[in-house]
């Protein structure tokens, strides 16, 4: 897909509504436009009424699968940063607390976690020499 053709999308992709856009992505594994609204739960009628920009939308998503799923997360990134960031607001301190994290983490990176490797009871690993024999080098 190229810039017009993902420009074209998210600009079509923003002009449908919810049951649309569930609509869409239904149609990608169904056989007809009946057989994908009963698929997420609306009446077939419902779709017929709808306007082109929803067949648009359905063809790039065949013809341009994996770029038009880029185009989608791109599209619903900042909502999906507001629902995350809304957890710093949570009655639920754990919730608070893990939003925090991830929020830091992404930002930030996460902290580096020091791991050692013991032997038994914590002691040290028994080192083991590798012996190598010397062979004759060609001339």
């Amino acid at each position: 897909m190229d810039d017009i053709e993902k420009s074209t999308f998210r600009e079509l992709w923003q002009q449908l509504g919810h049951n649309q856009r569930r609509f869409a992505i239904a149609m990608i594994g169904a056989s007809s436009k009946k057989e994908a609204a009963q698929a997420i739960g609306i009446s077939p009628n419902t779709t017929y009424g709808w306007n082109g920009v929803i067949d648009e939308v359905v063809e790039l998503l065949l013809t341009h699968s994996a770029d038009s799923a880029m185009s989608i997360i791109e599209a619903e990134a900042p909502r999906a940063a507001m629902i995350k960031s809304s957890g710093l607001d949570s009655d639920n301190e754990k919730i608070r607390q893990d939003a925090a994290s991830e929020i830091l983490d992404r930002n930030l990176g996460k902290p580096t976690q020091r791991q050692e490797v013991t032997g038994k009871d914590g002691s040290d690993l028994n080192v083991i020499t590798y012996i190598t024999e010397n062979r004759p080098q060609d001339d």
